[in-house]
């Protein structure tokens, strides 16, 4: 049985390969975000995906319009231009998607880098086989994006026959995370130097740790002065603005007054406030 990829290909892998020179930086950006798709095969899904929505849009649209308007030129050309922007930005969500992905694994190895690395630092000063470092740390799922950046390398070597300088390098070639990939590049030119490994993991530890500690400072001032600007401007403002409404509102009798208040405190109050706690959750060190 055909699956949609592979029905996706089948229509649009030729112009996927007359076209794939043109976005060499996905194929990337498809490796850090561990999609398991080639170049070719999700240009193919895009392009399938964006022309079959594209269609269906058309017909839709065409009918919405048609009963709307009661003019046949007039719906179609309204159907095909918003079918056209509406297809423009699917095609660009497709080919940002990955790149989104990427940076998103890459920030949260960030976050759990520095315990990461101090546990790996203790798993080495056994004196254990490096990869053994990565078998056990693939199985904790705690570490989310770094357990599947060791089991890649596992997998590197008890599959695929790889050696461990080999499958180290590999995956620093693929992780998101600019910090991990420095350590596993250290890791092998310890190993194949003859160097200390439990050192080396316990200084970037260390570096690590201080480095983490400091971002942690930084999110608390920032927070505090975010905690201002919204009791200040936010709440403080919301509450003058229905005070003062209030009082225009006892000299009036327009009930477009009271509409106002209601859209302030149900509406637009809790979305602002929603958009502070997504935009404080993003800045966070913190997993």
């Amino acid at each position: 049985m055909i699956n949609y990829v592979n029905l996706c290909y089948k229509f649009f892998g030729n112009t996927s390969k007359s076209i794939r020179g043109y976005f060499l930086d996905i194929r990337e950006d498809l490796q850090k975000a561990n999609i398991n798709y080639t170049l070719d095969e999700y240009i193919s899904t895009s392009l399938f995906t964006t022309a079959v929505t594209f269609v269906i849009e058309c017909i839709l649209m065409a009918f919405i319009f048609g009963i709307l308007l009661h003019n046949i030129f007039s719906s179609i050309f309204l159907s095909l231009t918003l079918s056209l922007s509406i297809s423009g930005v699917l095609i660009f969500l497709f080919f940002s998607y990955p790149s989104t992905v990427a940076n998103s694994c890459g920030s949260n190895i960030k976050k759990i880098l520095p315990f990461t690395v101090s546990y790996m630092a203790t798993v080495a000063s056994a004196r254990l086989p490096p990869i053994t470092i990565f078998r056990t740390l693939s199985k904790f799922k705690e570490y989310g994006e770094l357990a599947k950046e060791a089991e890649n390398i596992v997998r590197s070597v008890d599959v695929f026959g790889m050696t461990f300088s080999a499958a180290i390098k590999k995956q620093a070639k693929t992780t998101p995370s600019q910090e991990f990939k420095d350590i596993l590049w250290g890791i092998n030119t310890v190993i194949s130097s003859g160097g200390d490994l439990s050192t080396f993991l316990k200084q970037k530890s260390d570096g690590l740790m201080n480095d983490y500690k400091r971002r942690i400072r930084k999110y608390s001032q920032d927070l505090s002065l975010y905690v201002e600007i919204y009791l200040t401007l936010i709440i403080t403002g919301s509450i003058f603005f229905i005070v003062l409404s209030s009082v225009i509102a006892s000299i009036s009798t327009d009930l477009g007054t009271i509409v106002l208040q209601s859209f302030v405190v149900f509406i637009l109050l809790p979305l602002v406030s929603i958009g502070f706690i997504v935009i404080l959750k993003s800045m966070s060190p913190i997993e």
